[in-house]
């Protein structure tokens, strides 16, 4: 049975874009242009994933992230943000938005995200073979709010591939989620050591060690960095 996606954008050429696009791959898509909409269509609707503009008039993206959750619907949302950061990353990881896009997007990044998302849900611990998966299980487990699980995998991708900053960055950001700073810096410090050129740790630990310490701007994988930060 093809899975069942709603699009919820003010944007209408973003809409068709998404549609056009996933409709390409047999996905049955729906669509919703503000967030009135998209509560409305999500409680009447079984959907098996919803991309949530995070800006849009009226109720924001994290607006109905956060009422969906409160309704007990734990759907997988991709948010997309046209600003290239998650202002309230962390408040979105704890309501479950582990994944984002950031506009502007090509078909191949679509493409790719929405089929890690659905692959994931099928990952078994006891199947997990490569790098890939393992990264995408830990995760599955910050969407189950499993945070101390998903420590355990991001360890097991360091040990299989130490040269990659990636999951020293997401380490550091559950970290933060956790409000222990001192070790978030620890972690993108790691980041960067291994890859100075890495985006994401870069940023992440330059506002934890202002002053004026601020979750705004945090920085999940390069898919969230502004087009002047990469």
């Amino acid at each position: 049975m093809s899975k069942k996606i709603l699009i919820v954008d003010d944007e209408k050429n973003i809409r068709m874009m998404l549609k056009h696009c996933l409709k390409e791959r047999k996905y049955n898509t729906d669509i919703a242009i503000n967030g009135d909409e998209a509560l409305n269509k999500i409680k009447e609707n079984n959907y098996d994933l919803v991309l949530l503009d995070i800006k849009m008039p009226g109720l924001s993206g994290m607006d109905v992230l956060k009422k969906v959750r409160e309704r007990g619907n734990n759907v997988n949302i991709i948010m997309m943000t046209a600003y290239g950061t998650i202002e309230r990353a962390v408040e979105a990881m704890k309501l479950n938005a582990i994944d984002f896009l950031s506009k502007p997007f090509t078909t191949d990044e679509i493409r790719s995200i929405v089929s890690d998302v659905f692959s994931r849900e099928e990952l078994i611990e006891e199947d997990l073979e490569n790098y890939k998966d393992i990264i995408e299980f830990s995760k599955k487990c910050i969407l189950n709010q499993q945070y101390d699980k998903a420590k355990e995998y991001l360890k097991k991708a360091i040990v299989m591939d130490e040269e990659s900053p990636e999951p020293y960055n997401l380490m550091g950001v559950l970290y933060e989620y956790e409000r222990d700073i001192d070790n978030a810096q620890k972690n993108y410090r790691i980041a960067l050591a291994i890859d100075p050129s890495y985006k994401p740790a870069d940023i992440n630990l330059e506002r934890t060690v202002q002053f004026n310490y601020s979750e705004k701007g945090i920085k999940l994988d390069e898919e969230s960095l502004d087009e002047d930060e990469k």
